[in-house]
């Protein structure tokens, strides 16, 4: 579902702030300005705001890295994933959140 949230990235070195692009049951894909950049492999935490939900934060690792859009990342979320984010979600994908809701 395409969706875009603000959030920050964070593993032991370093931080930085980005959005989604879009997001699953999963995963998501995310727009970063971490520097230096994540690679693949990489284990991160990753804290989305949530609309209605607030800051919501779960574990990922990255799977993929744009090597033509820089800062573009893949992350899968390590389980188990927060009840807040699994439920918005599953909303999201059943519909049942509109897209002034979700952006």
């Amino acid at each position: 579902m395409a969706v875009h949230y603000r959030l920050t990235l964070r593993n032991d070195q370093r931080e930085g702030g980005g959005s989604t692009e879009n997001v699953s049951e999963r995963g998501a894909m995310l727009s970063t300005d971490i520097d230096p950049p994540l690679i693949s492999g990489e284990a991160i935490e990753v804290e989305f705001d949530l609309p209605e939900r607030g800051k919501v934060k779960v574990d990922a690792s990255v799977v993929w890295t744009s090597t033509v859009l820089p800062g573009m990342v893949g992350i899968e979320f390590t389980p188990p994933i927060p009840e807040a984010l699994a439920s918005h979600i599953q909303r999201l994908l059943a519909g049942e959140l509109r897209e002034q809701e979700a952006s």
